[in-house]
């Protein structure tokens, strides 16, 4: 297990805790999280593990779930499936986790739903952050999201054109299930807007794949172009399709990460951009909700610690879990899984969830921002 060097986290002691009916109340409440704290999503993993993780230090310092301190147990995965599923059983065998939260990849989730692994102890896993909708249809009586998914987001970028009078969108998607997934949202979302899908290219990893995509979508002479790529990819992108000439708009599903994506390609190519977002503006204090993250961003986070949608999103999964936790009864996995379903509404502060029996989507909130001269984020 990696450990995160947080300069003013609380020190946490931990103690053994009983998952069964009539144990002894819990002095300890296990966490666990599969993220790539290595390899090309590094910069989401540490950005979704951070912002569960000062909401929980707030937690221990102010008396944890009746007494019960949280202890986060954070496992890198290198967004490889095989690598979740390994670490997934090791939370729910090893450490017999209360709940599980925040993986970012849909294979890896795909892959755990697969081989089972939640059955056996009934732990849930709350909101993967992923909108693949091939994990919320059918969906999965254990797996609770929090953000809206991909068509939410497609029909979110494709209104925003349609309003501009952009007709002619074309798509650069990855190659693997998301992208395809978010290939077939888009294509759904024109077609509610009557609209066809000007054509495509794959962000292919690799030397010549996205010189190749460039190509494939200028001879396209498309108005807007849709990224749903990693982050290098779409930046590559960007900063080849402006070096090119090219001046059609370009927008981003949230999995692209702005931040990087400047740092990547520069102010000048990331102008301009487009990006669905799944939560709130998380910049500024206009929220009771935003204003509480970015309080315990500072008070809890490390000293260079700054705000961004991806830690936002993982702090508002865990302010849902904390809630969860509350009304639990005990870390039973099958408490907090029965908590979370008969949740109801849940208002965190400017934003809403709800569950309930057959409900697992929590939210279907998207915003739409777009990246300034300077690479600020623009509401």
């Amino acid at each position: 297990m990696q450990q995160f060097p947080w300069r003013r986290l609380a020190p946490a002691v931990f103690m053994c805790w009983a998952q069964g009916a009539g144990a002894a109340p819990a002095v300890e409440l296990t966490i666990g999280q599969s993220l790539p704290l290595t390899g090309e999503y590094a910069i989401l993993g540490q950005q979704l593990r951070l912002g569960a993780d000062v909401l929980f230090a707030h937690v221990n310092a102010t008396g944890g779930i009746q007494g019960a301190r949280i202890r986060h147990v954070v496992l890198d995965d290198a967004y490889e499936p095989h690598a979740t599923v390994r670490n997934t059983r090791q939370l729910v065998q090893d450490e017999l986790a209360s709940a599980l939260m925040g993986y970012p990849q849909a294979q890896g989730v795909q892959a755990v739903l697969e081989q089972k692994l939640l059955i056996p102890s009934g732990v849930p896993l709350l909101g993967p952050a992923t909108g693949a909708e091939g994990l919320r249809q059918p969906g999965h009586p254990q797996v609770f999201h929090v953000r809206a998914g991909l068509e939410s987001e497609a029909d979110a970028l494709v209104g925003h054109l349609a309003t501009l009078g952009v007709a002619r969108i074309a798509m650069l998607h990855a190659p693997g299930p998301e992208g395809l997934d978010a290939l077939a949202a888009i294509r759904a979302a024109l077609a509610r807007k009557k609209l066809p899908l000007a054509g495509t290219a794959e962000a292919t990893p690799g030397q010549g794949g996205v010189e190749k995509a460039v190509q494939v979508l200028r001879a396209l002479k498309p108005e807007a172009v849709v990224l749903m790529a990693a982050t290098p990819e779409a930046a590559a992108f960007a900063k080849a399709w402006r070096v090119s000439g090219e001046t059609a708009h370009l927008l981003g599903f949230s999995r692209v990460n702005h931040q990087q994506l400047v740092a990547l390609a520069g102010n000048s190519a990331a102008r301009g951009m487009g990006f669905a977002q799944v939560v709130p503006y998380p910049y500024a204090a206009s929220r009771p909700l935003a204003r509480e993250y970015l309080t315990l961003l500072a008070t809890y986070g490390p000293m260079d610690a700054v705000p961004s949608y991806p830690g936002f999103e993982s702090f508002i999964a865990a302010k849902v879990l904390v809630q969860a936790l509350r009304r639990a009864d005990g870390g039973a996995p099958v408490r907090v899984a029965a908590a979370l379903e008969q949740m109801g509404v849940l208002d965190l502060g400017g934003f809403v969830v709800r569950y309930a029996k057959g409900e697992r989507q929590g939210s279907r909130f998207v915003d739409f921002t777009v990246l300034g001269s300077e690479g600020q984020l623009l509401r």
